[in-house]
C-alpha cells in the first residue's frame, strides 16, 4: 500500500454501459492499492468519496464542474485523474512528478476497441497515438489544477463564449493548441474572454512521462472524445494480454 501524498479524482457522466463502468471502478480499487479516491458523479455512486453534482449534462463545462468538486474535497499535494472507461496500471499512481508547476501527462497510454457495430473487425484491437495529452493521463499539484481548472470554468461558462461556441471545449491545461484555440475567441462578441483565453493556453506547460506498464483508453463508441485509432496496432498488449483478459484482471 503507497503512502505518497496523492488522491485519484474519479470523474463519471454515466454515460457509460454500467457493466464496463463497474469493472473499470473494480480494476481502479486495485491498482490504487489504499491511495484516496474522490468520485464525482452526475447520480448518487457508492465510490470512495462520492460528491454528486447533480444532472448537469456532458460538455466541457460541466467535466470542469465537476473536477471544481472533486478537488474541494482533495487535501494532498498531488491529484490524479481517473475516467470512468479507462484502466490504470498501479504503476502509474506510484509516479510522483518531479515538479509542482507543470501538468504530466503520461504518453503509455494504448486506445482499446471494446464495440464498433460499424468495425466489429476491429473489437478488441489495441492501437497507439504518440503526444496524446488528455485528462485521463494526467497527474499534477493540486493548487495548479484548481487554478487552471477555475480560469477554464470561467471562459467556458461565460455568457460571451457560450453565446458563440456553446459547449464546445478548449484543451487540457499545457495541452491546448495555441492557433486553433484562439481561432475560436476570433469574434468582436468575444473580446471579454480573449485575455483569459491567452493566459490560460500560453501560462501553462505541460511534459510527458512514461510507465513500463500502459494504461488503456477503451473506446467504446460513446467517448467524449469520439471514436479514434492509432497506426501502431495490436490485438495483444503486454503484460495485460487481450482485452478480455484485462478486463477480467488476468
Amino acid at each position: 500500500m503507497a503512502s505518497q501524498d496523492l488522491t485519484i479524482l474519479y470523474l463519471t457522466d454515466h454515460s457509460l454501459d454500467p457493466w464496463l463502468a463497474q469493472r473499470c471502478r473494480e480494476l481502479l480499487v486495485k491498482a490504487a492499492d489504499g491511495l484516496p479516491i474522490v468520485s464525482v458523479s452526475q447520480k448518487p455512486l457508492s465510490f470512495g468519496e462520492n460528491v454528486c453534482v447533480g444532472e448537469i449534462g456532458r460538455s466541457g463545462l460541466s467535466m470542469d464542474k465537476q473536477t471544481l468538486a472533486g478537488l474541494a474535497r482533495i487535501s494532498t499535494k498531488w491529484v490524479a485523474f481517473a475516467e470512468h472507461d479507462c484502466i490504470y496500471s498501479p504503476e502509474h499512481f506510484r509516479w510522483t512528478p518531479p515538479d509542482d508547476e507543470n501538468f504530466f501527462y503520461n504518453d503509455s497510454v494504448w486506445l482499446c476497441q471494446y464495440r464498433n457495430p460499424l468495425h466489429p473487425q476491429w473489437d478488441g484491437m489495441y492501437s497507439y497515438v504518440k503526444g496524446r495529452r488528455v485528462q485521463s493521463q494526467l497527474i499534477c499539484a493540486t493548487d495548479l489544477l484548481l487554478s487552471a481548472t477555475q480560469e477554464k470554468v470561467g471562459i467556458l461558462g461565460s455568457p460571451e463564449w457560450i453565446g458563440r461556441n456553446g459547449a464546445r471545449a478548449i484543451g487540457e491545461p499545457g495541452a491546448a493548441d495555441f492557433v486553433r484555440t484562439m481561432r475560436l475567441a476570433k469574434y468582436k462578441s468575444l473580446r471579454p474572454v480573449r485575455v483569459a483565453l491567452k493566459r490560460y493556453i500560453t501560462e501553462h506547460s505541460a511534459r510527458d512521462f512514461r510507465t513500463a506498464i500502459p494504461n488503456i483508453d477503451i473506446r467504446h463508441g460513446d467517448n467524449f472524445t469520439g471514436q479514434r485509432r492509432g497506426k501502431k496496432r495490436r490485438f495483444e498488449l503486454e503484460p495485460w494480454g487481450t482485452m478480455e483478459d484485462a478486463l477480467n484482471g488476468s
